[in-house]
C-alpha cells in the first residue's frame, strides 16, 4: 500500500505515468475514478507551476492506489 498523498501535493504528470503503466485508456480510468475524461486530461496535463482541481486529484490518486493493488487485465508486465 502506498503512503497517502494530500490532493494538494499530487504530481499530475506522475499520476499520468501511473495510469499508463496500468494500460488504461483515459475513458476507462475516468469512469473508474468517477470523473470526466476532460477532467482527467486537464489534471494529467497540468504543468508543475499551475493549479489543478484537488477533487480530481484525490479521485485519481485513490483510483490509482486501488488499481495498483489489484491490477486490471489491461496491465501487462514484461520481464
Amino acid at each position: 500500500m502506498s503512503i497517502p498523498v494530500s490532493p494538494a501535493e499530487r504530481q499530475p504528470r506522475g499520476d499520468h505515468n501511473r495510469r499508463l503503466s496500468l494500460g488504461m485508456e483515459p475513458d476507462a480510468f475516468a469512469a473508474a475514478a468517477g470523473i470526466t475524461v476532460d477532467e482527467l486530461r486537464g489534471y494529467e496535463l497540468t504543468s508543475p507551476d499551475h493549479r489543478y482541481n484537488p477533487e480530481v486529484a484525490r479521485r485519481s490518486g485513490e483510483t490509482l492506489d486501488r488499481l495498483e493493488a489489484h491490477p486490471p487485465d489491461t496491465q501487462r508486465v514484461e520481464n
